[in-house]
């Protein structure tokens, strides 16, 4: 629990001396001003919380800035310490790796500026932190996987960069469902190593060829769906849902791509998560720090397990946010 603190651009600068001082200042007068750092667009999940971030900032007319370090931590660095220098009153961060960008965040604390981050946690003095129960969500994917294909199952699960705290989490969730059953048998726990299809494919495509009678194959972002559905058709897996040639697709965040190929029979199911509310609730935090409210220092929100016999009924009650950003 944590209090906010305004300084002025005068002292920020003295804090932060260690960087250009010809850097911009803020001349927007009383307007507040706040930045919002994803880690790069590498799918629409960070398109969401851009959008509720901004639109909740409209909200309360304040200014909004998003970063987008494409990957590059250095940049992320960088983005951020420019953007204190240059009257933010409040950061939001979804870190690249959340080891080394522990010393970013002390110093823009040291400015007096508040940090908040989604999705993933960073290490260092967070105000708060907004993400999915990812322990929960991993578990739900494990929970459906078993309900559509049984316990007498060969699953692979493939994890994204092993630094990201999503990744680490919704792998712990599966596999606490899993070792419940001892006829679940979990071929490998591979990293892709990046979030691209190429990645996925080769990966999928390695366990395939050592293991030809794989039941399911879990990945725990929508991101290497694509990649991994592609190793499995290659394969001479094309059945649809529900075939016998069919090797079941599960994975977590909601995308629209993804839910199109729910519907059209190629994917099983995925976890739709919330990032529009993600960004607007952050906002929120941020005004409730600088009112002096007290808050949380996590807050979880869960999601819903898509698939395709209850994906209209999610469509029509417009909990989906892959409907609205594509």
């Amino acid at each position: 629990m944590k209090k906010c603190l305004f300084v002025s651009m005068m002292l920020i600068v003295a804090l932060l001396g260690v960087f250009s001082t010809s850097s911009t200042q803020a001349a927007d007068g009383d307007k507040v001003k706040v930045a919002y750092s994803i880690p790069s667009m590498f799918t629409t999940f960070w398109a969401a919380c851009i959008h509720g971030f901004k639109e909740q900032c409209e909200e309360y007319g304040w200014e909004a800035v998003t970063l987008d370090p494409n990957g590059d931590t250095e940049l992320q660095v960088s983005q951020l310490l420019n953007q204190v220098t240059q009257g933010a009153k409040a950061i939001c961060i979804s870190p690249i790796e959340k080891d080394s960008i522990g010393p970013t965040i002390t110093k823009i604390n040291k400015a007096g500026v508040p940090v908040f981050c989604i999705d993933r946690r960073g290490d260092g003095d967070v105000t708060s932190t907004l993400e999915t129960d990812n322990k929960f969500a991993g578990e739900a994917m494990a929970k459906q996987i078993i309900s559509d294909y049984g316990e007498n199952i060969k699953v692979l699960i493939v994890l994204g960069v092993l630094s990201d705290t999503p990744t680490i989490d919704r792998n712990a969730g599966a596999m606490k469902v899993f070792d419940q059953y001892p006829s679940v048998n979990v071929v490998g726990n591979p990293s892709a190593g990046e979030y691209s299809n190429e990645a996925a494919m080769s990966t999928v495509k390695n366990y395939l060829q050592s293991n030809p009678d794989l039941d399911v194959v879990f990945v725990v972002t929508d991101a290497l769906v694509p990649g991994a559905l592609a190793a499995i058709q290659e394969a001479g897996h094309k059945g649809l849902v529900g075939d016998k040639s069919h090797i079941g697709l599960y994975s977590v965040d909601g995308a629209g791509e993804v839910l199109d190929m729910i519907e059209a029979g190629t994917v099983d199911g995925t976890f739709s998560q919330y990032p529009i509310k993600f960004g607007k609730d952050v906002v929120k935090a941020m005004k409730d720090c600088f009112e002096g409210k007290k808050l949380k220092e996590t807050v979880y929100y869960y999601g819903d397990v898509v698939t395709k016999k209850n994906i209209e009924d999610l469509k029509k009650k417009g909990d989906l946010w892959g409907e609205i950003i594509r």
